[in-house]
């Protein structure tokens, strides 16, 4: 099941690719699923760039991997799942912005889910109706944490 969820954000572009590239802030916008997110190994992200990471769903706890494959500044990151231990894991994704003039960007979110386990089988064609809608909460939190930072600060 492939998501492709937009918003707009009253912020530059670079000032938004600025906050996405700095990962601790996932920790302020992917709340309260996003548990832990750490970069493997050390050097600049760009593509082969695996992270680590672990999000709860309820009471329980996913682990998983991901590695960067395409890493073009300001305008794409996009990644695939290495492992996950989740029930429903996010194969693939990316982040792809665009400027709407000086001062808006807008952001399109693109997943694709499936299953990694019977329960994601059986759980895959009830969550697959709400779409995008799964996402938005997020990309709100994304656009709320960016535009309630002074402008013209990246992080």
């Amino acid at each position: 099941m492939q998501t492709q969820t937009t918003i707009v954000i009253d912020r530059p572009i670079q000032e938004v690719w600025a906050y996405l590239d700095d990962h601790r802030n996932d920790h302020v916008w992917r709340r309260p699923s996003l548990q832990k997110l750490e970069q493997l190994g050390t050097g600049r992200v760009g593509p082969g760039t695996k992270f680590e990471g672990v999000v709860a769903v309820g009471p329980r706890k996913y682990p998983y991997v991901n590695e960067i494959t395409v890493y073009e500044p300001p305008n794409r990151v996009g990644w695939k799942a290495i492992s996950s231990a989740g029930w429903i894991i996010g194969r693939e994704g990316s982040y792809t912005l665009e400027a709407e003039g000086d001062r808006r960007t807008k952001v399109i979110h693109t997943i694709t889910l499936e299953p990694n386990r019977l329960a994601g089988k059986l759980v895959l064609p009830l969550i697959s109706p709400m779409g995008s809608s799964m996402v938005m909460p997020l990309m709100k939190q994304l656009k709320e944490a960016l535009e309630h930072q002074p402008s013209g600060r990246p992080t």
